[in-house]
């Protein structure tokens, strides 16, 4: 009796203790890691089906308290925005007023004690901002705006408000459900704190103080080349191969070209797509469209909206990881799609995709001020009037001793010249 009593505790040891052997091996060497999911995934699996309202939804969370002191709130345990974006679900009977403020009660909206303060990382309009809150606007004018502002208070109002021209638009709706928004940013919740302030005439997040951030790995996947050979050029009849030292190119007679360089990036080409609308709110919709019907990046669960340029018909997507945008997975971002010549479409994307979180082992990395960093950049002899935004976020970074596995490093990115650089590599190569 005795013995059949200890087979289970035997049996329970021995497996928790596989289970510790082959996490370790994956950390130590993920070279060990299963080999059946190293291989270049052939992708016969189904295509995911993330709503557009999570692709397209905000990317902030920034809470000002009743002592008018602000945080960026992130959870490492939910998505704060779905969470957020659930308790404004059932908001009903919306009513409009286009308000004539200027550029401090734009601040003053931005700077309101007791409130949440959602922000999108460009301008976007209201169209495609209602698919996050159950189609509760698509009455509403469509306006272009870049934040919502939730006063905490009894009036029932959201401010919609727009960073071009600092455009105001009061929206009232039977409930804005406050207490459930303040229960989500209550909750294990971890708050940096920041300040709403101007530079260059546009609204940034400026980090007041140093702060840390923690570091993270990610086994990744890596999509085989005739998956989307087979799915974008299915229906040609007669495709053609060129192999080049850096690249493999396909065409079809269909004036389509799928290009693969050898580092794992992807340039599709369509000069056929069929009828095209520069009209933002379609072009993000059909954009949108395109990324889960062929299915780029096989899972769009990390995929979030970042830029969107009106002038060259562009829309860039990119990874995020708690609440944070993740910069070099590809020149690109995550997805890029563009209008070219008004008749044809290009897609940029990376063929390797995240997958599983593992540990780092490695500690949490401090960062400095927004303040301290605009400090140095200005120290360097750069122009600080041509900075146009400063982001905080992760940079994609390959692992020499596996192909298998990719570290995420906390630090700023800085708009320069229109272009997003580490403020690292900013610094390093001198004054531009």
């Amino acid at each position: 009796m005795k013995i059949k009593q200890l087979i289970l505790p035997i049996l329970l040891t021995s497996a928790v203790g596989v289970s510790l052997f082959l996490s370790a091996s994956i950390l130590v060497n993920p070279a060990h890691y299963d080999r059946s999911n190293q291989k270049e995934s052939s992708q016969t699996a189904q295509i995911d089906s993330k709503p557009i309202s999570s692709v397209y939804s905000p990317t902030q969370v920034v809470q000002t308290k009743s002592n008018g002191k602000q945080y960026l709130l992130t959870n490492q345990s939910i998505n704060l925005i779905t969470e957020i974006g659930q308790q404004m679900n059932n908001y009903k009977d919306a009513k409009y007023t286009a308000l004539n403020g200027d550029e401090k009660d734009y601040f003053n909206l931005l700077n309101t004690s007791d409130s949440v303060l959602l922000s999108y990382p460009s301008s976007i309009n209201l169209k495609i901002v209602s698919k996050f809150i159950n189609n509760a606007f698509d009455k509403l004018p469509n306006v272009t705006i870049n934040r919502i502002m939730i006063p905490f208070d009894d009036s029932n109002n959201i401010y919609l408000l727009s960073d071009s021209g600092y455009k105001i638009y009061r929206v009232n709706v039977k409930d804005t459900n406050i207490s459930g928004i303040k229960k989500i940013i209550s909750d294990n919740v971890r708050a940096i704190g920041v300040s709403v302030k101007k530079l260059n005439d546009k609204p940034y997040i400026d980090f007041t103080d140093s702060f840390k951030m923690p570091q993270y790995a990610y086994l990744i996947n890596k999509t085989s080349q005739n998956y989307y050979v087979t799915r974008l050029l299915s229906d040609s009849q007669d495709v053609t191969v060129k192999r080049h030292r850096d690249s493999t190119v396909y065409n079809d007679e269909n004036s389509r070209q799928i290009t693969f360089t050898n580092d794992g990036e992807v340039n599709y080409y369509d000069s056929h797509p069929g009828a095209i609308s520069t009209n933002m709110t379609q072009f993000l919709t059909d954009s949108y469209n395109n990324i889960s019907q062929i299915s780029i990046n096989d899972n769009l669960a990390n995929i979030r909206f970042f830029d969107y340029n009106a002038k060259s018909s562009k829309v860039v997507y990119r990874n995020y990881v708690e609440g944070f945008p993740i910069f070099d997975q590809t020149p690109y971002g995550a997805i890029e799609m563009k209008l070219v010549d008004n008749t044809s479409l290009k897609y940029n994307f990376s063929l390797k995709t995240l997958q599983i979180p593992v540990p780092t082992g490695r500690g949490d990395i401090e960062l400095p001020s927004s303040d301290a960093v605009l400090k140095s950049i200005r120290a360097y002899g750069y122009d600080v009037s041509k900075i146009s935004g400063i982001e905080l976020g992760y940079q994609w970074s390959n692992t020499k001793s596996s192909n298998i596995l990719i570290t995420l490093e906390p630090t700023w990115f800085v708009k320069y010249n229109g272009k997003y650089i580490n403020y690292h590599q900013l610094l390093g190569r001198g004054i531009q």
